[in-house]
């Protein structure tokens, strides 16, 4: 499987929140009453984005991002010094 990178025009589109709002949306398709029998692919389709976010931008186990830095992560010291 190749490499993704979410490219989003946006400056507040980080990796950091894009991931919490898959989270958000993960837990609101929970709690969904409707569409029960789609409820597992939508879940599932966000975990799979989920982890691939969490393998471009690796957390610790604290919840916290710090030096685990990778080419996709988007810090910006990073992209400076490409």
């Amino acid at each position: 499987m190749a490499d993704t990178v979410i490219h989003a025009p946006h400056p507040a589109d980080t990796l950091k929140m894009i991931r919490e709002t898959l989270c958000q949306a993960q837990s609101a398709i929970t709690q969904w009453p409707a569409d029960e029998d789609r409820k597992p692919v939508h879940l599932a389709r966000l975990g799979r984005l989920i982890n691939d976010i969490d393998r471009q931008r690796p957390l610790g186990p604290d919840g916290k991002h710090g030096d685990r830095h990778t080419q996709t992560c988007g810090c910006d010291h990073l992209s400076e010094s490409r």
